[in-house]
Parts: structure tokens; C-alpha cells; sequence
């Protein structure tokens, strides 16, 4: 009789010790929830769960866990990427099963407090990559999801010690013209190119601009720059031009208004080389030309006086003019240039564009203090930025937008995006249809340009392509030395396609 009740106890000793987690889970609900970025299934249980994923297609996915569910539910979600999803009961454990109509990116996770089981359905395909291209340089390509909206994105980088150097030059190759990226980085032999600084229809250049200790263009309002002084590359903000020509035998100056631009109505423009073989001025108007050692050497108003690298040449219009009437050759003129900034004075580089995007490792999208256009400040565009690391990682960026695979950035998401990549401080450049990007005699990107230039096929670039900055490795033998030209590809004329580029 003892022995009997002691396999009793045993018994029942034995069902009370039994773990808790053997006992199966129950279904309580099966809901969904749609946002722009995602379709959310939720299976609602009255305890843990674990799960296998048993089957991953295009055209299905197949979740099995352990949790009991009275009957078969279907949902009853409506969306363009999902055809159809049920839970289905197989055995003691029950399957979620979701038909696509196209492939898609998932995630599954579970959750406590209360216990669900979620399956994350992403409606826009994400993806990374990067690629060592050599001598330090990276290359990565991202496929973002912004906020429900997709964004392919192409960035350089180019380490602190590396086999290049950065150096802006022009789309006309030797001059201030139009060409396209890709021609334009084969004549120099860039090995890589984006496009750089703001310009206008006439073709002239937009920010301050300065190569080898040279100015090729000029900004009055203060704006941010990329700048090399000494080696170092920065992002430089508030640097204002200010140009002054003294004529100390007639005791007065001039204020420089523009460099290598059209001449207008009572304006002061300072010339050089890089605008082209001449002012392109008419005679309504004086110029004098100015050698290095600051002794006039000619003086002239029949205009379009000859442009030369040994000297430069003052062009003036209205007051200007009857100042340099006066002037005579050999007379001594001291011309004053500066940013305000005595690093940026000093600096071999600078290329201007702005606003200023981010600044010590913080998103800062200065576009009111920059005075920057508001088609440029507002909307998502494609865009270009350059940024600059804590280690002098230089981070060249640029976005595709105005498509069905790329929606384009503001620039408060392109500071965010360079803060994630590690950026210290960035500068946006000139973006919508000229953002581009060139590596290894390929456009990377697909320029919004083949979009809007009537005549030419969606995402096909342009013939005429606008201002860049690029690459070279250091010491290659091309037969030819990189030009000590700035970048700048003017669009085409806008009495034909007006009001379509930023």
C-alpha cells in the first residue's frame, strides 16, 4: 500500500515539475499595419514563442512557430506588394504564410510585455556596398529608405594618406566653358570627378574660387567653401570676396565687382587666363592690363583686350572707365584681394558653393545665414555635398532624385547622411541636374539631366553638363599636366531651358 502511494506521489510530483515553456502558446489575434516604408503582420500570443523561417522566395515566405491557433485566418490586407497572408495550423505549431507580388526585403522579431511575433515587409529594397578602389580610395553605393521614399546614393572617400590630390578643373579642359564630366575627367586625367560650384546661364561662376594662389571666381555674399590650406582640407564658412584695385599716381581705387564674367553697366571686372583667350568686352568701356610685378602695360578701349598667364587684365564700365582712362602705362597698381578669413587668404584651394551642412559633427544647414536661393534650400533635389572628417577623411557625396528609384534629399536629410558617414563639417554644392558622378571613365550615378532637357532620353546625361571637382593620382604619366583650371561646365543657354536647374 506504501509503495503504491509513493509511485502516486511520484506521479504527481512529476507533473508539477514540468516547465512552464513546454506548454504551447495560443494565437490570440492576427493584425497588420501599413506605412510608407513597411507592411507590419503582428500575430498577438499568451506566451514566448520560438520560430523558424522555412521558406524564403520571391513569391513567398513561410514563418513556422510554436503556438496553436483555432482555425485558419486570413488577413484581410490590401497592398500592391502583398497578394496574400494567413495563418495556417500544421500539427501543434502554426505557419504564417505571405504571398508576394514582387520580392522584398523582410525582418522577424519577437516581442515581450505583451508576447508578438512581427514580420516587418520593407517596400523599398536597401542595400550597401563598398569597394577599395586602390591607393585611398573607397567607393560605396547605398539604396536608402528616406522616410518611405527610395534614395540611391554614390560617396567617395579619400583617406588622409593617399595617392591623390583634389583638384577643380574645367569642362572646356584649358578655359572657363561647357563640356561634359566624363570628357572633361578623361582630358586631365582625373580618375574621378563630381560637379562642384554654382553658375549662372551666361556661364560664370558662382562662389569664391581660388587654385594655386589664383582667383577664377568670386562671391560678395559670405558663403562656405571647401578649402586646402596648407595640405589640410576643410569646410570654411562666411568667406565674403572683397577685391580692390589702388592707383596710388591718381590717388583712388576701384572695387573689384566680378572676376571672369560678362561685363554690365557700370562694373568693375578683374580677368585672368582661365576666362579665355579674351575679355570678350565691347568698346564701351576701358581696360588696362596688369603684369605680375603690378606695372600697367597696356591700356585700351577698343575691348576684348587678349588674355595671357603672365598678367591680368582690369575691365571697367560707366565711373570705372573714366578712372582707367587716366591710367597710363607704367603706373603702379596694387590690388588687394581677401576672405575675410586669413586661412582661406592663404589657402591654395578654395571652392565655394554652400550652405554649410554640417559643422563640428552636427547637422547645421545654414541656408538663411548663407542667403542661399530658395529653390536650392527647399524641396528634395538631387544633390552634391563635399564633407571632411575629424581625420581628414574628405567624403565627396552625391544623390540622384527627380525618379521612380530616387526621390533626391533636403539638405536637412543630406547633413543627417553625412553626419552618419562620419563627417565633421560638409558644404553642399551646386546639385539638381548637375549632380554627377564620374570614376574610371564611368558615370556612377543617373543624372537627373535626361530628364528635363527636351529631346533626350530619361537618365541620359546632357551634352552640355555643369561645373565639377576631381581626382588624379599622384605622379601618373599622361603625356599631359593636370590644368590649373577650375571646373566649371556651363548648361546649356537658359532661353531654352529655363527655370529647370537649380
Amino acid at each position: 500500500m506504501l509503495k503504491t502511494f509513493s509511485r502516486l506521489l511520484a506521479a504527481a510530483l512529476l507533473v508539477v515539475m514540468v516547465p512552464l515553456s513546454a506548454m504551447a502558446a495560443e494565437v490570440e489575434n492576427f493584425r497588420f499595419s501599413s506605412s510608407p516604408s513597411k507592411i507590419r503582420f503582428v500575430v498577438d500570443l499568451d506566451g514566448k514563442v520560438e520560430y523558424e523561417e522555412i521558406k524564403n522566395t520571391k513569391k513567398q515566405l513561410v514563418l513556422e512557430f510554436d503556438a496553436k491557433v483555432d482555425d485558419d485566418i486570413v488577413s484581410k490586407v490590401k497592398d500592391p506588394i502583398i497578394k496574400k497572408a494567413r495563418l495556417q495550423e500544421k500539427g501543434d505549431k502554426t505557419r504564417l504564410i505571405v504571398d508576394l507580388n514582387s520580392e522584398a526585403q523582410h525582418k522577424v522579431f519577437v516581442l515581450k510585455q505583451p508576447n508578438r511575433l512581427v514580420l516587418d515587409i520593407f517596400r523599398i529594397r536597401v542595400e550597401s556596398t563598398s569597394s577599395d578602389m586602390g591607393k585611398g580610395l573607397t567607393h560605396i553605393y547605398r539604396r536608402e529608405d528616406m522616410n518611405g521614399l527610395p534614395v540611391e546614393v554614390n560617396i567617395l572617400e579619400i583617406a588622409p594618406k593617399n595617392r591623390y590630390i583634389l583638384k577643380p578643373f574645367s569642362g572646356a579642359v584649358n578655359k572657363n566653358g561647357r563640356g561634359t564630366l566624363l570628357k572633361a575627367a578623361k582630358a586631365v586625367g582625373a580618375r574621378a570627378a563630381v560637379n562642384a560650384s554654382y553658375f549662372d546661364s551666361d556661364g560664370w561662376i558662382i562662389g569664391n574660387l581660388k587654385l594655386d594662389g589664383e582667383w577664377l571666381g568670386m562671391e560678395s555674399k559670405p558663403r562656405s567653401a571647401l578649402v586646402v590650406a596648407g595640405g589640410k582640407p576643410m569646410v570654411m564658412q562666411d568667406l565674403a570676396y572683397e577685391g580692390r584695385a589702388f592707383f596710388p599716381k591718381l590717388g583712388t581705387f576701384l572695387d573689384v565687382k566680378g572676376i571672369n564674367r560678362s561685363r554690365i553697366a557700370d562694373d568693375v571686372v578683374l580677368y585672368t587666363h582661365y576666362y579665355g583667350p579674351g575679355t570678350k568686352t565691347n568698346q564701351y568701356g576701358y581696360e588696362i592690363r596688369i603684369a605680375a610685378n603690378g606695372r600697367v602695360t597696356e591700356v585700351s578701349g577698343a575691348g576684348n583686350m587678349k588674355l595671357d598667364k603672365d598678367s591680368v587684365v582690369l575691365s571697367g564700365h560707366g565711373m570705372a572707365a573714366k578712372v582707367l582712362e587716366r591710367v597710363q602705362v607704367g603706373d603702379r597698381v596694387r590690388l588687394r584681394e581677401t576672405l575675410g578669413n586669413e586661412t582661406a587668404d592663404e589657402a591654395e584651394l578654395v571652392v565655394g558653393a554652400g550652405p554649410s551642412l554640417v559643422a563640428d559633427g552636427k547637422a547645421d544647414v545654414r541656408s538663411a545665414e548663407e542667403n542661399i536661393a530658395y529653390d536650392i534650400a527647399r524641396g528634395r533635389a538631387p544633390r552634391t555635398a563635399a564633407g571632411v572628417k575629424k581625420d581628414g577623411t574628405v567624403i565627396l557625396l552625391v544623390v540622384d532624385g527627380r525618379s521612380s528609384s530616387s526621390a533626391g534629399m533636403t539638405l536637412q536629410e543630406l547633413a543627417s547622411n553625412l553626419v552618419k558617414l562620419g563627417a565633421w563639417q560638409a558644404v553642399n554644392f551646386d546639385g539638381g541636374g548637375s549632380s554627377e558622378m564620374v570614376l574610371d571613365g564611368k558615370i556612377l550615378n543617373t543624372p537627373s539631366d535626361g530628364s528635363v532637357f527636351e529631346g533626350y532620353p530619361q537618365h541620359h546625361p546632357a551634352p552640355e553638363d555643369p561645373p565639377a571637382f576631381g581626382i588624379r593620382a599622384a605622379g601618373q604619366v599622361l603625356g599631359k599636366r593636370l590644368p590649373d583650371d577650375l571646373q566649371h561646365r556651363c548648361l546649356l543657354p537658359a532661353r531654352k531651358h529655363s527655370g529647370l536647374f537649380l
